[in-house]
């Protein structure tokens, strides 16, 4: 009876082989066509699923979880790409047992007006930066869901300068706007949307300020006056729940943000990261 139970034992584990190899094919990525869906398992465990979009000599760029958004896998980092057909969950409910010892991955989503707490990597200032010039940022602190890290401190982001007029435009008064569309973690990088953060130069009116960052935040309430003092603070980052944040600076004429400022940064949509 030992040696029926034990060879049970190795039919099942050798049936749900032969079914996961049929469903899950890995191969090279180059031999898989464009808008074949994958998962791609990198070196230290991390999965991506998606659709390939394009394969490059250094990169694997992946459909997003979302629409018209991307995911893109540093090749070297790639330690397997498997082929997903439509009928993978049939054939892995079929062995449920021999399933269970198999890595399993979660899918965890990051909810919108999720705060990101992010280092400024990059100078700018509205008398020397331009529109599309790249803004690096880091992580400061991680991203945590029902306990598990999603994403760690020290992950990358990176976007670019939407906006700048120096004070000699816009009457006097200088404004700086950017935003971040990428987020990196390991080897992967994501695809992402985040508020803008808008910075504009106290005007020399209590009144014109005023009118200016009600403007600008389309709506959103404005911080009070404080006494009038010359740099004082007039104005206040917009909630995450409402449209672009914006500042009004108190650093003089031009706006001027030094490497290493501290961030509030704002997610507008989900973003949904694969966790070992």
């Amino acid at each position: 009876m030992k040696k029926l139970f034990v060879g049970g034992t190795i039919a099942k584990t050798l049936l749900y082989m032969l079914l996961t190899a049929a469903c899950t094919r890995a191969e090279a990525v180059e031999n898989i066509p464009a808008g074949t869906e994958v998962t791609v398992v990198t070196q230290d465990g991390t999965r991506v699923r998606g659709k390939i979009a394009k394969v490059d000599a250094n990169v694997v760029t992946l459909t997003g979880e979302r629409p018209n958004t991307s995911t893109e896998i540093t090749r070297t980092s790639i330690a397997e790409v498997k082929r997903v057909d439509n009928d993978d969950v049939n054939d892995r409910e079929a062995a449920p047992a021999a399933a269970s010892t198999a890595p399993v991955s979660r899918a965890i989503t990051v909810p919108d007006n999720t705060v990101l707490d992010v280092t400024l990597n990059t100078a700018l200032a509205s008398d020397t930066s331009a529109v599309e010039q790249r803004v690096n940022g880091t992580l400061a602190s991680p991203v945590v869901i029902d306990g598990t890290t999603v994403i760690p401190s020290g992950a990358s982001l990176s976007g670019q300068v939407t906006n700048v007029d120096d004070s000699d435009k816009v009457k006097g008064r200088a404004e700086l706007s950017f935003r971040f569309t990428r987020l990196t973690t390991g080897s992967v990088t994501y695809d992402i949307d985040t508020k803008p953060l808008a910075y504009v130069a106290e005007g020399t009116k209590k009144e014109d300020a005023v009118k200016i960052g009600a403007g600008a935040a389309a709506g959103a309430v404005i911080g009070a006056i404080t006494g009038g003092k010359k740099g004082a603070a007039i104005g206040s980052a917009v909630g995450a729940g409402a449209g672009t944040g914006v500042v009004l600076a108190t650093d003089g004429k031009e706006i001027r943000l030094a490497e290493g400022r501290k961030l509030k940064v704002s997610l507008t949509t989900p973003l949904t990261i694969r966790t070992k």
